[in-house]
């Protein structure tokens, strides 16, 4: 496989549900512990502030390909009082565009996210389309998508966690290798 960067937050740092650990989907593909620089808990706002220097590794990082995901968390924090303000959404595109725009590599690509409640929470659901419409929003030019929400079923998650299962993480890094070797245009 190509020389492979992943950053990002707790979906990139695979964290596995009800696991918490660091053997998701990037660990199963032998990526190495130097390229997987995700963090969980870490928000586009995080990284594009360069917080404890993680932007400008990746950045400085050779790489073929740069994978990430991000803007979960921030959506989190701007929900925090209920209520997500224009300011907070525009904040958080424009951090996520920065990050995209200095990390990117010959090829980027972009995580959605799936909804890990697969419906079954309205609020939820409607919560993560919007994420993923304002991941798309920052989305440069010549950026591909990893839609994750056409890979990963009601059988990926465990419906308390947000992350991905063990059988989740399988499955995107399926998706995963498929997208860098260029099987599938994600």
């Amino acid at each position: 496989m190509n020389r492979v960067l992943v950053i990002g937050d707790s979906w990139a740092s695979e964290v596995v549900a009800g696991l918490g650990d660091r053997q998701g989907w990037s660990y199963m593909l032998g990526i190495p512990d130097e390229m997987r620089q995700g963090v969980a808990g870490s928000t586009a706002a995080q990284w594009a502030a360069d917080f404890e220097g993680r932007l400008t590794k990746a950045a400085q990082t050779p790489a073929d390909v740069v994978i990430l995901s991000l803007l979960g968390n921030d959506a989190f924090a701007a929900l925090a009082d209920g209520v997500a303000t224009p300011q907070e959404i525009i904040a958080g595109v424009a951090a996520l565009r920065h990050v995209i725009e200095t990390v990117r590599k010959p090829r980027t690509i972009v995580m959605l996210y799936a909804d890990p409640f697969c419906g079954s929470d309205i609020r939820k659901a409607i919560a993560c389309s919007l994420l993923n419409v304002a991941i798309v929003t920052a989305i440069p030019g010549g950026v591909e998508i990893l839609d994750l929400r056409t890979v990963l079923g009601p059988q990926h998650f465990d419906g308390v966690d947000i992350h991905p299962t063990r059988a989740g993480h399988e499955a995107i890094a399926a998706a995963v290798e498929a997208a860098v070797r260029g099987a599938v245009k994600p």
